[in-house]
């Protein structure tokens, strides 16, 4: 599903070059979910961010079923990354002033019917326990934890292959942080591909595999689930 390929990325401070990762290579199979830990500022966002389309490398090429995101035209790669990625993130990013049904929608919002596209999304928050007296409300009167919910409604709504993950459960309490766990184990017994980073080990390992990213290489520490 996803092969990475000899990916590097450095930052300049002060006319100073300084390796954040290099020569990481990674093979993702369909419906795996693969974990990558680390300490706080290894690099596991940008690395995330590179994966995902939204940074480019110094070098090294990202391929999903043999497209080269970083060599596709700009407006191409971001209609593909909407069509075929869902994101969750620690802080959520639900916009503020929009209420949790048009949160949803939003990435297919000009794209699709909106009676087929409102009715998905009701259905789809209904399926990550939202109840439906909380889908006009804005996200300032809901818990980290239903803010989640929402956010992995609305990362579903293009019916995504892969779900990029960055430190899902990191804002969350245990009780709310397990509820994700058991959502992201239903999405990927559901044929989804994940990628997420974390620095909780216990979340990491409910995937298939873990890699841990430390002083710019990949290592894996956890193989494969019989």
């Amino acid at each position: 599903m996803i092969e990475i390929k000899n990916l590097k990325k450095t930052y300049t401070y002060l006319s100073e070059e300084f390796g954040i990762f290099n020569d990481i290579s990674l093979v993702i199979d369909h419906g795996q979910w693969c974990s990558i830990i680390g300490p706080s500022g290894s690099g596991k966002t940008t690395f995330l961010n590179c994966v995902a389309g939204l940074t480019h490398p110094d070098e090294g090429d990202v391929l999903y079923e043999a497209i080269n995101i970083h060599k596709i035209k700009e407006k191409t790669r971001n209609n593909y990354r909407r069509l075929n990625m869902g994101f969750i993130f620690q802080d959520f990013k639900l916009l503020p002033h929009y209420s949790v049904l048009d949160n949803v929608v939003l990435p297919l919002y000009y794209d699709e019917p909106k009676r087929n596209l409102y009715s998905r999304a009701r259905n789809l928050l209904q399926k990550v326990g939202i109840s439906e007296n909380l889908f006009n409300r804005l996200p300032e009167s809901l818990s980290g934890g239903e803010k989640q919910r929402v956010a992995i409604a609305r990362a579903l709504i293009a019916n995504p292959k892969v779900l990029i993950c960055d430190e899902p459960t990191g804002s969350l309490d245990l009780v709310n942080r397990n509820k994700i766990i058991n959502i992201l184990l239903e999405l990927k017994q559901m044929g989804l591909t994940i990628l997420l980073v974390t620095h909780d080990e216990e979340v990491a390992n409910q995937g298939d595999v873990t890699y841990r990213l430390n002083l710019g290489k990949l290592e894996e520490v956890r193989g494969n689930k019989l």
